[in-house]
């Protein structure tokens, strides 16, 4: 009957060193880890659980850029573009302390975004800022790294299509071209041959 007594004497102990609830020394989940929950929902299909998640991670921090840039990329998967493009401008604002990996998510979603909008200028004129400061020519993205510095060049040899501006799209198809090991030394003749050249450097594309 002692020893009981000692080990009940000894279970309350601990009990009151911990809470009733025996959690009070648990932390809350933090930013950082509403944010992997958010990019495991992400990479297994469940857009749902990944904007709950990514929502919690920017309760706790409503400036936690990576949060931001998943909910931006959780909207596109779910082919939310309106909403997609809002955040990624807001995860812009948010970005300048960032990671080089988040900016160029970020930077990707946006100029993806907005060319899915058919806002051709401000899809380049993000994509351009990613190549000229984010070294877009070798980003890499995704579960399985299929979204890739050539989807960027992809996007703006469109973006540039969809402008009428033929030398700016020359630009892109030969990024292109130099990525996959061809000559660099596509010229404009016209724009039907330029749509077939894109088509099938989107039908090479290495990832």
């Amino acid at each position: 009957m002692v020893k009981k007594l000692l080990i009940l004497v000894g279970a309350a102990a601990i009990m009151f060193s911990l809470g009733c609830d025996g959690d009070e020394d648990i932390a809350p989940p933090s930013q950082a880890d509403w944010t992997a929950e958010g990019w495991a929902c992400w990479a297994r299909g469940d857009y749902d659980g990944a904007e709950a998640a990514f929502g919690n991670a920017l309760k706790v921090d409503p400036y936690y850029a990576e949060a931001h840039g998943g909910l931006g990329w959780t909207y596109m998967r779910a082919h939310n573009l309106e909403e997609a493009v809002d955040t990624f401008e807001d995860a812009i604002l948010v970005s300048e302390q960032a990671t080089l990996k988040v900016r160029q998510l970020i930077y990707m979603g946006a100029a993806t975004s907005y060319e899915a909008n058919d806002d051709y200028e401000l899809s380049a004129e993000r994509g351009r800022y990613m190549v000229n400061k984010l070294d877009g020519h070798n980003f890499k993205f995704g579960p399985d790294e299929s979204v890739t510095g050539y989807d960027l060049y992809i996007i703006l040899a469109l973006d540039y299509y969809g402008l009428g501006r033929a030398d700016n799209c020359v630009w892109a198809i030969n990024q292109m071209r130099g990525m996959i090991q061809e000559p660099k030394n596509y010229q404009f003749t016209n724009w039907k041959n330029t749509t077939t050249e894109i088509e099938r450097l989107v039908g090479k594309d290495p990832s």
